[in-house]
């Protein structure tokens, strides 16, 4: 699979039996990214779109490698990725997988968009696709509020560091202001 279209990525999907959810998630995900890319072009800059919008099509490709626990009914495939992945996380996981393909500038994107990562985005691309990432719950875009919420629920737990949780969130929300001002 050398070029990453969307046969090939819905190759992927059948492989590593990704849930439905989390592909109607990546997808929603990059047509907010898509968006957005429009609005910085628009105003001038020169964004890598394709590179953003395949990232955000496969930024979840191993999520079921921080899947709190694997049920016996689960594909057999998920325990055996949790177990190969589980301790680097989805994002890395899903980097090392296209690095091997050959996609490494997109492994390095998806790579970025891990919840902790903020102080580490550097382009335009990466500050998309990982607030694209926060703004999309489930296949809704919805605001950070909820989107925190939510992610709270479902990512934390009460033995997590919740000012590093508050901070990031805060450095989120400045983010959000960045590209708000930025593509009015």
């Amino acid at each position: 699979m050398n070029t990453l279209n969307s046969s090939n990525i819905s190759k992927l999907y059948k492989k590593y039996e990704v849930p439905a959810n989390i592909i109607a998630h990546m997808k929603k995900v990059s047509e907010f990214a898509a968006i957005l890319c429009d609005k910085f072009t628009k105003k001038g800059y020169k964004i890598d779109k394709e590179s953003v919008v395949k990232a955000a099509l496969v930024h979840d490709l191993l999520r079921v490698c921080d899947f709190k626990e694997i049920s016996p009914t689960s594909p057999v495939l998920w325990a055996e990725l949790k177990k190969k992945y589980g301790k680097l996380g989805h994002e890395k996981a899903t980097q090392k997988i296209l690095n091997k393909m050959g996609h490494k500038e997109i492994g390095n994107l998806v790579l970025k968009h891990d919840f902790f990562k903020i102080k580490e985005l550097r382009t335009w691309e990466e500050k998309i696709l990982y607030y694209a990432d926060k703004r999309v719950d489930h296949d809704k875009v919805v605001s950070l509020k909820v989107r925190f919420r939510e992610g709270r629920k479902r990512n934390f737990s009460d033995t997590d560091d919740l000012a590093k949780i508050t901070a990031t969130e805060k450095m989120i929300v400045s983010l959000e202001k960045q590209i708000r001002k930025t593509i009015k």
